[in-house]
């Protein structure tokens, strides 16, 4: 595997961002190493990219050109960047507060990166000040809110789909797309496990839930005041209602789409005709003039959906963790237990843990091809290459005795 790296540097000399890209061959490190770099490649997400920083030494810097021939050569090629990872011209890593202070001169400048928010600044600008918990006290209705708030965002949080993301959308092998040719989507998460995460967001994104995210931001907000954490969280529900009212992200990269319906109207027609309700004949023509505005690919329009569904979902984590985090402190200090219904999966460890029936049967005939391999290996006289060379024999062997088949 041939693997390019693109760091951002801060030149201090210039005072200029530029590029740096390194390369990796991991044919050339010894076994171990080379299979702990390509599993961390293969399973990175952005929680674990920083890892990769321990492998910084392993790389050597070159110009993608000098290296194309090896490029096309290779058997395998990836490439990568970590956001929010900055060196400078030494190679050595610089935080954004080191940033500031060497583009202007100023020692208390502050450098945010382009993805921050108005919010996120804010709260990175405010004096430090005390959460308050002590001078809080919640009604019995807003304790109860924010138990079953905090129960589901759990459940959300802990989802395949949150953790796996929404997948890809492929046309002939290659991400999207000319539009004649069929697009596939492609997810980690099975269909089940869609629909598992759809029943819980459905909880927290609709109005008429008891305890969705608005209500639960709603308390949190008035709870904490004017404190920089309320203040936060109130931007980032602002970011997410100003999210549902925009234009799907995704659909600007599709080519001859020009969507005119907004991400909120994605999600309830899907949520109205595929997931929570059997479609009545409005939600039915919705649906079809959102499909027709992506030219009748429903895979586009599925993958448009699980899209912004993801990021709805990440935006209320990204405040949930706030509220949750809160209310745990809230309820402890005070020697609170919210009256609520605990979720199954707390209440009952025991679910999932038996063997399904088709994973038990698999697992009984690849048992049985052992014993019946290391049989016929014995048998043979112990060859050199051991039992596995009699694998496909004690297949057939026990297929065709499950099939009622004589032995011949």
């Amino acid at each position: 595997m041939l693997i390019l790296w693109r760091i951002r540097y801060l030149d201090r000399t210039d005072k200029q961002f530029k590029d740096r890209d390194l390369f990796l061959d991991t044919d050339t490190l010894p076994p171990a190493m080379r299979a702990a770099v390509e599993i961390a490649v293969e399973t990175k997400t952005s929680q674990s990219e920083r890892e990769f920083l321990k492998y910084r030494s392993l790389y050597w810097q070159q110009k993608p050109q000098d290296v194309a021939e090896r490029w096309q050569a290779a058997s395998k090629t990836t490439t990568f960047s970590i956001p929010n990872y900055f060196e400078d011209e030494t190679g050595t890593e610089i935080t954004l507060y080191e940033m500031g202070p060497v583009l202007t001169g100023d020692p208390t400048a502050r450098f945010f990166p382009g993805s921050a928010k108005q919010h996120d600044i804010d709260l990175m600008l405010a004096e430090p000040t005390p959460i308050p918990l002590v001078t809080v006290s919640l009604t019995q209705d807003e304790i109860r809110l924010l138990g079953y708030f905090t129960r589901d965002f759990a459940e959300l949080s802990a989802s395949a789909f949150m953790k796996d993301g929404p997948g890809i959308i492929k046309s002939s092998g290659y991400v999207l797309l000319p539009f004649d040719v069929a697009p596939v989507v492609e997810t980690a998460v099975t269909d089940d496990e869609i629909r598992s995460f759809v029943t819980i967001f459905r909880r927290l994104y609709m109005n008429d839930e008891p305890a969705n995210f608005r209500k639960a931001v709603a308390v949190y907000v008035d709870a904490l005041g004017d404190h920089p954490h309320a203040r936060w969280v109130a931007g980032v529900a602002s970011e997410y209602e100003a999210h549902l009212a925009s234009t799907p992200q995704h659909a600007r990269f599709v080519q001859a789409i020009a969507c005119t319906f907004t991400t909120k109207r994605l999600i309830d027609v899907f949520l109205y005709t595929q997931y929570a309700h059997q479609p009545d004949e409005r939600r039915q023509r919705q649906f079809s003039e959102c499909l027709n505005q992506v030219h009748g690919k429903r895979s586009v329009l599925t993958w448009m959906f699980l899209t912004e569904l993801w990021k709805c979902g990440l935006e209320i984590g990204n405040a949930g963790r706030v509220i949750a985090d809160w209310f745990k402190h809230y309820c402890d200090h005070h020697g609170v237990l919210p009256d609520i219904v605990n979720s199954l999966r707390q209440d009952h460890l025991g679910l999932g843990s038996v063997e399904k029936k088709e994973d038990r049967k698999a697992r009984l005939f690849r048992e049985a091809v052992e014993g019946i391999e290391m049989e016929l290996w014995k048998q043979a006289g112990r060859p050199e290459g051991g039992p596995v060379q009699f694998r496909a024999m004690a297949r057939d062997q026990l297929k065709r005795a499950q099939e009622g088949e004589e032995e011949g």
